[in-house]
C-alpha cells in the first residue's frame, strides 16, 4: 500500500516538475524547508533564507529544524512518514546515513543539471559530491561535514603533566593517556574519567577504520562483524572501560556536559561540539584519533535536497543555492556548526580561530571514509547498537555478540534484497 501511494505522488510531482518554469525573481509561491542542526545551523539558516527574500520577494518561506537528537535512523523515519501522509517539504536538510535510503526509493529530484549550471560549487571538496552520489546521479549537495575526531580537555592534561596528543599515536599511546588522565579519590572511586567511550554508531567508527576493518563489507551490501578485527576493536573498548577503568560504561545519554565540566579528559565528537565549547568556556583542542593500522577517521555530511513532491523545482533549487552559498557556511562554520563544505570557507581566520588545532579537520579529510550508511540503515543502526551496548556493560561476551549481531545484520540485508525485487 505505502508504495502505491508513493509511487502515484512520484508520478504526479514528475508532471508537475516538467511544467516549472525557471524561477523568476517576480514568482509568488510559498517554500517548505526542513533543516536540520542545533542553534548555530538555525542562525544560517534564517540568515541564508533572508538573502534568498531579497531576490524572492514574494516567496514564503517556511522553515523548521530537526535536531535530529534521536538519531539518523529516527530521522528516517519521520521524513517517509511526511512522504506518505503527502506532507512533504519542498527542500530537506539531512545526512549521509539517509542518503541511500531516500534515493532508493526516489524521494528526491535528480540534481545533476543543476550543478553542472553552478560553477561555484568547484569550490567544495570534490570527495563530498561523490558520496553524496547514487547510481550515477546526484542528489543532494554536500553543506557541512564532521569527521570523528579526539576533543580533549587541555587544561586537564597540562594539570596530569601529560604530553599533548601528537599525529602518529597509538592505540596504546591512547591507553597511557587515558590512564593517565583518569583520577580517583581516596576511596578509589573515579572522578575524572580519561575517556568516554562512545554510546553513538557514528561516533564508535573510527576504532574500526584505523584498524583496518569495519562493521559492514566495503559496499553496505553485507555484514562483516566476522571479521576477527571487529572483535579486537571491540575487544580494545571493552577493556578501556572494565579492565583499565578510564571510561565509564556507555549508556543512553551522551556525556558532553561531563566533558564541559572537566569529569572526563577526552571525547570522540566532532566539529558540532565547538558551538557549546565555547559558550562553556572550554580551553579544549582536537587531536586525529590514534591508529592501529592507519589514523583513518569516519566523516558523516549534510546535504540539501529538493522532495519530488515539490511543485517549485526552480525554486527549491535557488534556495539551496542560498543555503550552501559561501557566506551561509562561512557563518554555520564559524558559530560551530559543521566544518565547512567549502574550503574558502573552512580558510576563514573566523573558522580557524578555535579550537587552536582546526586545520586539522581539513587535514585528515584525505584520510575519511563515510560512515556505513545502506538504505535498511535505521536496522543496521539499532541491531548493532544493541549489541554493542550489551557487549560494552559485560551483559554479553564479545564473541557471541558480534556473532549475534552478525546474523541479524544478515537477515536485515537478505529482507532489503526481497524487498528490491519487489
Amino acid at each position: 500500500m505505502r508504495r502505491r501511494v508513493l509511487s502515484a505522488m512520484l508520478a504526479s510531482a514528475c508532471i508537475a516538475l516538467s511544467a516549472s518554469a525557471i524561477a523568476q525573481s517576480n514568482a509568488s509561491a510559498s517554500l517548505r524547508l526542513m533543516a536540520f542542526g542545533g542553534d548555530a545551523q538555525l542562525t544560517a539558516v534564517k540568515h541564508a533564507v533572508a538573502r534568498f527574500n531579497q531576490k524572492y520577494p514574494n516567496v514564503k518561506v517556511e522553515i523548521a529544524i530537526d535536531p535530529v537528537s534521536n538519531g539518523w535512523g529516527e530521522y528516517v523515519t519521520k521524513v517517509l512518514s511526511e512522504f506518505n501522509a503527502h506532507n512533504a517539504y519542498d527542500v530537506y536538510g539531512t545526512a549521509i546515513e539517509t542518503f541511500r535510503t531516500f534515493e532508493s526509493r526516489k524521494l528526491f529530484v535528480p540534481l545533476n543539471d543543476y550543478i553542472a549550471k553552478n560553477p561555484g560549487f568547484s569550490d567544495f571538496a570534490p570527495s563530498l559530491f561523490q558520496q553524496a552520489s547514487y547510481q550515477g546521479q546526484t542528489y543532494f549537495i554536500p553543506i557541512g561535514w564532521n569527521n570523528i575526531m579526539i576533543n580533549y580537555n587541555r587544561a586537564l592534561v597540562k594539570a596530569a603533566s601529560v604530553d599533548l596528543p601528537k599525529q602518529g599515536w597509538t592505540w596504546n599511546d591512547f591507553r597511557d593517556t587515558a590512564k593517565k588522565l583518569t583520577v580517583k579519590d581516596a576511596a578509589g572511586n573515579v572522578k575524572q574519567y580519561g575517556y568516554e567511550v562512545p554510546n553513538q554508531f557514528f561516533f564508535v567508527q573510527p576504532w574500526f577504520y584505523s584498524n583496518g576493518t569495519s562493521i559492514l563489507n566495503a559496499d553496505w551490501t553485507a555484514s562483516n562483524m566476522l571479521d576477527p578485527k571487529v572483535a579486537e576493536t571491540l575487544q580494545f573498548l571493552h577493556d578501556l572501560i572494565h579492565v583499565d577503568k578510564v571510561s565509564p560504561i556507555p549508556g543512553k545519554d551522551m556525556l558532553d556536559n561531563q566533558f564541559f565540566a572537566g569529569q572526563i579528559a577526552m571525547i570522540s565528537r566532532g566539529h558540532w561540539i565547538v558551538e557549546n565549547a565555547i559558550k562553556a568556556k572550554l580551553d579544549m583542542d582536537i587531536a586525529i584519533p590514534p591508529a592501529k593500522l592507519d589514523d583513518t577517521t569516519v566523516i558523516g555530511f549534510g546535504g540539501y535536497g529538493v522532495s519530488a513532491t515539490s511543485k517549485n523545482k526552480e525554486l527549491s533549487e535557488a534556495l539551496i543555492t542560498e543555503l550552501t552559498s559561501a557566506e551561509t557556511q562561512k557563518e554555520e562554520g564559524e558559530l560551530g556548526g559543521g566544518v565547512p563544505g567549502r574550503k574558502s570557507a573552512a580558510d576563514s581566520p573566523g573558522f580557524l580561530k578555535f579550537p587552536p588545532s582546526a586545520f586539522l579537520y581539513y587535514q585528515t579529510l584525505p584520510h575519511t571514509k563515510p560512515v556505513p550508511s545502506p538504505a535498511n540503515f535505521q536496522e543496521v543502526e539499532k541491531i548493532f547498537i544493541r549489541y554493542y551496548d550489551a557487549m560494552m556493560s559485560d551483559e554479553m561476551p564479545i564473541a557471541d555478540g558480534v556473532k549475534r549481531c552478525n546474523d541479524e545484520l544478515q537477515a536485515s540485508f537478505k529482507r532489503l534484497a526481497a524487498q528490491k525485487k519487489d
